[in-house]
């Protein structure tokens, strides 16, 4: 285990504190399900440059990538919420493989290749629906929602023997995670609960994830391999440069990085509290977007100062949580402010709060390894009003979850139905495509803020090696 007193190159001891949170200034500490803020032990990779730089960029890659991660690793496609009824259904485009999601008449959810066993086309292309049966449009096949064989075009002009073998929709295993849906295309894999760490079920035991709907979907092609994407997310370290607006109240320096199994990982950021690299980050007198929570929350006499900001947003949540529409009686102090980003393997993460949650999605395209398919969701508690800025929720959105939200497609250039932070990112990403494939490029250093990089790449090479 590292020391977490040991000396950093430039930085002298103490000017970085180690993956800790500082709980002085909380007015209390219930003990809550699962504490939810324990410190998980430091795992070490190394600090050996990382000089694979093919990875990025060659299709050889990708098809073994495909093979050896996106065809055996559990991958989260949605939520429960996405097929609230019996006979609706959902698609998802994992690389080459398009897959359904379909609820049952019983309430259960079953999984099935998204593909015509007659001649191989691709049944629907729709991402959400409802329907009884899936007809194919190039030959009129039909299967049931369960996905049995309903019917042949002109049958009788088959031999039997040519209509002898299995004609069903293959089977893909669907598994459920606090109300996220997971598919498996390999179907001898392990049960999802071998996949997701116990701890860090444990952790996030208070979410009540089951519950959220989703109000904000959209789909966008980048020109960047979804690992040079994924990797930006994990790391906090480039926020102070690539997103200086945010330096006066989200401190991106001290946070708490947990390290779990498979591939799973926790950072915890505070939120509502500035950088505390620069003294001119400190903003003078209370900062806008802190107005914005502090008044969602009932505050009504608010503090002067930004420092006032974390402790009178906890009284006030927790005073006006029956009006806000929550129950906070689950959760820390801490967890009432604090901006939780998590790791789900191999390429999904989650940046939440109680009321929210903003799920980001990097899918390898089918044959291009520079181009990657992003999904960027917010799911919120129903009829919740009060969800951090960043996710780009816009006021008119429907937060009921009374009808299924359709899926926006944007086109790569519109950066501005992201929101500013996530469109800083995506314009800024494609220089680093093109760095990593630079002859001048030598390959990655990590520091210990970009240390889920590293654990990442564990993961990533123990499935990519079989």
């Amino acid at each position: 285990m590292k020391d977490p007193k040991r000396e950093y190159a430039d930085n002298p001891a103490g000017k970085y504190r180690f993956w800790t949170l500082d709980y002085e200034e909380y007015p209390s500490k219930p003990q809550v399900a699962g504490n939810a803020e324990r410190k998980a032990p430091v795992m070490e990779f190394g600090t050996a440059r990382d000089e694979d730089k093919n990875r990025y960029s060659d299709a050889a890659v990708l098809r073994r990538e495909i093979e050896q991660i996106w065809r055996k690793a559990w991958v989260i496609v949605g939520h429960v919420n996405d097929i609230p009824r019996p006979n609706n259904f959902m698609k998802a485009d994992i690389g080459p493989d398009s897959v359904l999601l379909v609820r049952q008449e019983d309430g259960s959810i079953r999984g099935m290749h998204n593909v015509c066993q007659h001649r191989g086309t691709i049944l629907v292309t729709q991402d959400f629906g409802s329907t009884k049966k899936f007809v194919c449009p190039f030959h009129g096949w039909a299967w049931n929602n369960d996905g049995a064989l309903a019917k042949i075009m002109k049958p009788e002009t088959y031999q039997k023997s040519a209509l002898c073998y299995d004609l069903d929709l293959p089977e893909v295993r669907v598994a459920e995670w606090k109300g996220w849906l997971f598919v498996n295309l390999d179907i001898d894999a392990a049960p999802l609960e071998d996949f997701i760490p116990q701890e860090f079920r444990e952790v996030n035991e208070a979410y009540d994830f089951a519950k959220m709907v989703r109000v904000v979907d959209v789909r966008q092609d980048w020109h960047i391999n979804w690992k040079t994407a994924m990797e930006a997310f994990v790391e906090a370290y480039h926020l102070e440069a690539l997103h200086p607006q945010m330096n006066p109240f989200f401190d991106a320096y001290d946070a708490q990085i947990d390290l779990y199994d498979n591939g799973f990982a926790r950072t915890i950021h505070a939120n509502l509290r500035p950088t505390p690299t620069q003294p001119s980050y400190r903003p003078e007198g209370l900062p806008d977007e802190c107005k914005v929570f502090l008044g969602e929350a009932g505050v009504e006499d608010m503090p002067a100062d930004i420092d006032g900001v974390r402790p009178a947003l906890i009284v006030a949540k927790r005073r006006n949580q029956d009006r806000i529409g929550m129950d906070y009686s689950g959760f820390s102090d801490e967890q009432l402010v604090d901006n939780w980003n998590s790791s789900i393997f191999p390429s999904c993460t989650f940046s939440y709060v109680p009321e929210g949650v903003l799920v980001q999605r990097w899918w390898p395209h089918p044959h291009d390894p520079r181009i990657t398919r992003y999904y960027y969701q917010v799911y919120v508690m129903p009829g919740i009003q009060e969800v951090p800025s960043y996710m780009g929720v816009p006021p008119e959105a429907d937060r009921s979850g009374s009808k299924v939200l359709a899926r926006t497609y944007a086109d790569n250039g519109d950066l501005g139905i992201l929101g500013p932070v996530l469109a800083q990112d995506a314009m800024f990403i494609p220089r680093v495509q093109q760095g990593v494939e630079s002859l001048g490029f030598k390959g990655s250093v990590f520091s210990d803020q970009e240390i889920r990089i590293r654990q990442f790449y564990d993961a990533y090479y123990r499935m990519m090696e079989g």
